[in-house]
């Protein structure tokens, strides 16, 4: 899909800002969604914790980890992430 999407960039470069905004509203809205549903467990003291949306975008993510700061113990580790269940 984002082959799709970066080729027809180039295809339609009249149009380029409007695949900017769509690409741009589309992961905005995936870390949203993230932010909304997923917790995490920090490794170091077992504290169970949620992120702001503006860290989950920035935080680097590893697959099932994301180095995120523990609001209780206050280190920054890679921590996993766990489903939130409604």
């Amino acid at each position: 899909m984002a082959i799709i999407v970066i080729s027809s960039v180039f295809l339609l470069p009249d149009y380029w800002y409007l695949w900017l905004i769509i690409i741009v509203g589309g992961v905005s809205l995936l870390v949203v969604w993230h932010t909304k549903n997923f917790a995490y467990l920090c490794p170091g003291c077992g504290e169970v914790f949620e992120v702001s949306t503006f860290e989950d975008f920035l935080s680097p993510n590893g697959g099932n980890k994301k180095y995120v700061k523990c609001p209780k113990c206050g280190k920054r580790a890679w921590a996993d992430i766990l489903k939130i269940k409604e």
